[in-house]
C-alpha cells in the first residue's frame, strides 16, 4: 500500500491508508473460505476493522458526493 503509515498515537496503533485503498484492505480481511482452524479473537478482530473501515468508505462517498 503506497502511502500507507502505522504509528503509535496515545497508546493506540493508528493505520492510516489512502481512502481509494479501503476497499481493498476489506476484501483483504474477509473470511478465509479454507476450513482450517481459526482463532475466534482474531476473526472478531478482522470483522470489527473491517466494518470500521465500510463506516469510514461510507462516509467518504457521502462527502464526495455533497
Amino acid at each position: 500500500m503506497a502511502g500507507a503509515s502505522v504509528r503509535i498515537e496515545d497508546g493506540h496503533a493508528v493505520i492510516r491508508i489512502p481512502l481509494p485503498e479501503v476497499h481493498a484492505l476489506r476484501v483483504a480481511l474477509a473470511e478465509c473460505p479454507c476450513r482450517a482452524p481459526k482463532s475466534e479473537a482474531t476473526a472478531d478482530i478482522r470483522k470489527r476493522l473491517a466494518v470500521a473501515l465500510g463506516r469510514i468508505n461510507d462516509t467518504s462517498r457521502h462527502h464526495q458526493k455533497g
